[in-house]
């Protein structure tokens, strides 16, 4: 039986705060990766949450070129749609915007959305594991684009590295796979609100009933800064 790591919870009174104190964090563990490795493989969430910090974290001094970004999960809609997370991504993220950094895009010339996931998921299987994970969650407990009862939750094969998602009523997205998130060597979320802060208390007595499980049971542990608005 594989044992939990440790949860360690990080409160800020505003998301803003929580912000700048995760950029902080990742640009420390990005820092030491880099002087280790050479190079760097983080992966950062899409929505309206993340868009403080990935200003926050690209105002960092940092050798941005041997770091490559890839969204957690991504909607099956072309790079310039406004629901693409890529685009917020980059809108957001100044070194990308100015060509100082790299990114592995979800958006391929595929036809469906199996084909398009098969291919990100060919392209992730020649890197290593991600070095730093930041991610949001849903009020429902989801993931990436892992959902409650969707089956991409449930591909937790080690040779998959991004799976597609169907979540009910909501559009297709490709979503990195549970053993991508969980074989991250250092993984947070960044969350706001008391809701949020319910399910995942909730999550840790029934981690198998929610995505965000997955990331609480890590061996590795979970960091979580959480805002209270």
């Amino acid at each position: 039986m594989v044992t939990s790591g440790p949860l360690i919870w990080h409160r800020f009174e505003t998301l803003a705060d929580a912000s700048e104190a995760l950029a902080e964090a990742v640009a420390v563990r990005l820092r030491a990766v880099l002087v280790t490795r050479g190079s760097a493989l983080l992966a950062v969430p899409g929505g309206t949450t993340p868009a403080r910090f990935l200003a926050a974290l690209g105002a960092h001094d940092l050798a941005w070129d041997k770091v490559t970004l890839l969204p957690t999960d991504e909607r099956f809609v072309s790079a310039d749609d406004p629901a693409s997370n890529e685009r917020m991504i980059r809108q957001a993220f100044a070194p990308l915007g100015e060509g100082r950094a790299r990114f592995l895009s979800f958006h391929r010339a595929a036809a469906d959305l199996d084909a398009a996931a098969g291919a990100v998921s060919a392209e992730l299987a020649g890197l290593p594991a991600l070095d730093i994970l930041v991610s949001g969650m849903g009020a429902d407990g989801h993931v990436a684009s892992l959902f409650p009862g969707e089956p991409a939750a449930a591909m937790t094969g080690r040779g998959l590295h991004a799976v597609p998602a169907h979540p009910a009523g909501l559009p297709a997205r490709i979503s990195l796979s549970p053993a991508r998130l969980t074989g991250a060597a250092w993984a947070s979320l960044l969350v706001s609100g008391a809701e949020k802060a319910e399910v995942l208390t909730t999550a840790q007595a029934l981690p198998g009933a929610y995505p965000v499980g997955l990331l609480l049971g890590r061996p590795q542990g979970l960091d979580v800064y959480w805002a209270k608005a």
